[in-house]
This record gives C-alpha cells, sequence and structure tokens, in this order.
C-alpha cells in the first residue's frame, strides 16, 4: 500500500528530508477538546468509549478535524493489554485505573499468559480497520502499546503509584517474578503491537511512563531490556512500507544512548531533556521527537510561539528526524486555541 498523501512524519521518523517539521500531539484525542467531553459522554464510560470501534474512530479524528495535525493515533489505553490478561480493569471515580485482582501472590503471577490479540482485543483490531478506512490514507496512523514495565507497575500496584512500593519491592527482593512478569508481557505487547501492524498501524509508539522512576541499572534490566525484546520480534515492514516504532521513556534522558542502540526508529523526549543536546548525543542515529512542556500551553499565545520556536532553533539545521511534539500528553484543561497556535507555529517554520 503507498504512503499516506502527508508523510511527512513517517519520513521524519525514518530520517529522511521534510517540506516542513511535522507534529502530532500526545493525548492529542482528550478531555481537552469540547467534542470529546460529547463523545464520552454519549459512550456512558471511559471503557465503554475505548471498546466501541465507532466511537473510538470519532475521537481518533476529531483533533485532526480541528488541526492540521501530521499524524492520527489510534484512540485507546495502555491498560487494555492486562485487562485482557484477567486482571479486571475498572475505572474508579476521580480515582483513575484500578485493576480487581493485581499481581500479588506468586501462583498469579505463574499462571499469567499473554492473550490474544485478534480475540481478547478484537475490539482494538477493528478501531485500527476502521480508522485507517476513514483517513483515507490522508495522514498515517500510530498504533501503541504501555512498554512491559509500566503495565507490571498497574499490575502489581493494582492501579497508579506515587512511589510505586509495591512492585520496586518485589523488583529487589523477589527480581524472578517480575522478570516473568516482564516477560508474558513483554510478549504480549509485542503480538499486539504486530496485529495493530497488520491491521493498518503506519508506525507504532511504546510509552514507557514509569520506566524513568527506576535507578540507573534497574532501567537497564527491567525496563529496557524488555523493549528491545519486544523491537525485535516487531514486524519491521508491511504491506512493502517501513513501519517506525518510537520509544518514550518519562525522565529517560540520561538513557538516550541506550535507548538509541535498542533498534528503535525514534526517541521521544520529555521537556526536561535539552533537545539540541540529545541530537549531539544519539548523532543523528535516530530520530527526535518532543519536547514541548505541556504546561507551556496554558500561557498567551505569544508566549506559546516564543516556546516552540525556541525549541525548532535548538534542534538545530536539517529539516530531517525531527517529529515535535509535547514531553507529555496534553492537560485536559488546554486552552484548545493555543494549540492552533502551537500547530502553526511549528509548520511554519522550516518554511520561511
Amino acid at each position: 500500500m503507498a504512503r499516506p498523501k502527508n508523510d511527512n512524519f513517517l519520513r521524519a521518523l525514518l530520517r529522511e528530508t521534510t517540506d516542513y517539521t511535522p507534529l502530532w500531539l500526545m493525548r492529542q484525542a482528550g478531555r481537552y477538546l469540547p467534542e470529546y467531553c460529547e463523545t464520552r459522554k454519549r459512550a456512558g464510560s471511559f471503557l465503554s468509549l475505548c471498546k466501541s470501534p465507532s466511537l473510538a474512530c470519532e475521537v481518533t479524528l476529531q483533533p485532526l478535524a480541528r488541526y492540521n495535525l501530521d499524524a492520527a493515533i489510534l484512540f485507546s489505553d495502555i491498560l487494555t493489554v492486562p485487562d485482557a490478561m484477567g486482571l479486571g480493569l475498572y475505572f474508579a471515580e476521580g480515582e483513575g485505573p484500578k485493576f480487581e485482582r493485581p499481581l500479588r501472590e506468586e501462583w498469579a503471577i505463574r499462571d499469567l499468559t499473554a492473550p490474544d490479540p485478534y480475540d481478547h482485543l478484537r475490539y482494538v483490531m477493528d478501531a485500527v480497520v476502521e480508522i485507517r478506512r476513514a483517513l483515507g490514507n490522508s495522514v498515517p496512523l500510530i498504533g501503541f502499546s504501555g512498554s512491559p514495565f509500566t503495565l507490571a507497575c498497574y499490575m502489581v500496584e493494582g492501579g497508579g503509584s506515587d512511589d510505586f512500593r509495591t512492585v520496586k519491592t518485589m523488583l529487589y527482593s523477589r527480581p524472578d517474578l517480575l522478570h516473568h512478569i516482564l516477560g508474558v508481557t513483554a510478549d504480549a505487547v509485542a503480538a499486539y503491537l504486530n496485529a495493530q501492524i497488520e491491521c493498518g498501524a503506519q508506525a507504532v509508539q511504546i510509552f514507557d511512563t514509569w520506566g524513568g522512576a527506576l535507578s540507573h541499572a534497574a532501567y537497564e534490566e527491567f525496563s529496557l531490556a524488555y523493549m528491545q525484546r519486544v523491537i525485535a520480534s516487531l514486524k519491521k515492514t508491511h504491506d512493502g512500507e517501513r513501519i517506525p516504532c518510537i520509544v518514550f521513556t518519562k525522565g529517560g534522558g540520561q538513557w538516550l544512548e541506550k535507548i538509541a542502540a535498542s533498534g528503535c526508529d525514534a526517541i521521544g523526549l520529555d521537556w526536561t531533556t535539552d533537545l539540541g543536546a540529545a541530537r549531539r548525543r544519539v548523532n543523528d542515529q535516530v530520530a527526535l521527537q518532543g519536547n514541548f512542556d505541556p504546561i507551556a500551553l496554558f500561557a498567551s499565545p505569544e508566549a506559546v510561539a516564543k516556546e516552540a520556536t525556541r525549541i525548532l532553533d535548538c534542534f538545530g539545521a536539517g529539516n530531517t528526524g525531527h517529529v515535535f511534539n509535547l514531553g507529555h500528553g496534553i492537560n485536559q484543561h488546554t486552552p484548545p486555541e493555543n494549540v492552533s497556535v502551537l500547530v502553526e507555529t511549528v509548520h511554519n517554520y522550516r518554511r520561511k
């Protein structure tokens, strides 16, 4: 299948020349958009929204109708995989995601198996197919998953955590059990991403949201090693086109060289990393994605444009290998009009 009409995002990930710096936003389909809130209300619950391919397609397309973005990202949640493993995902009002059956007992950990994505996660695959059809090959579709370690944090803690005490205690006292969870989860993530690729995803991102909470040595052993295992198992091409892979470790700036050697095509950066220094450190071995502080979108339109320009200047000369993005997901209270300013600033920058 031919590349999308606007393939600047894919070209940037593959370090090919682009017409301008392409841009998409983490959580671009979300609560900052009034149209999303309307659809979410219609769905009845967040999980119902995720599990309806037609509604997931609707919210995936909403930000593209409003902004001139260079990619769509599948609307889903990283916790669909552990939910499919039988841990009982639910969302408590005002408390975020929870699991009815977190992994605490050795027998439950030993019994853990990777789900068949075409069976237990069929609704995600149906959404990918529907979104690709609706996009009409206008821009690329990004598929995604949580990293094995990030998923394990939720699976062991039973929900979000401030200090990850339960999973880190397991890491230090029973590393064999955590390695077992991570091995099964890595196989599940690889199968899940490959199924998304087979159904039409044209790039994939691994969200390692909690990798930065680990010590230097533990990051390599318990997070990066399992992302490498996933990347090694991914389909590199589909329908004759390369499928680039992005790794995003929040707080991962100190491990850039090691992430660049993992086999990924691009590294997502949060706002704490200097983009120009990152480019020099990876020596253009991989593309870079990021790294605008999402809270800067609350400033004046002039300040938003100034900060975006500073980041673009920081990346330096040449229009290869940079995808502009936020350093984390967009905040739900973000003024939508400031996103327009950001998109226009980034797109106009290299066209001058």
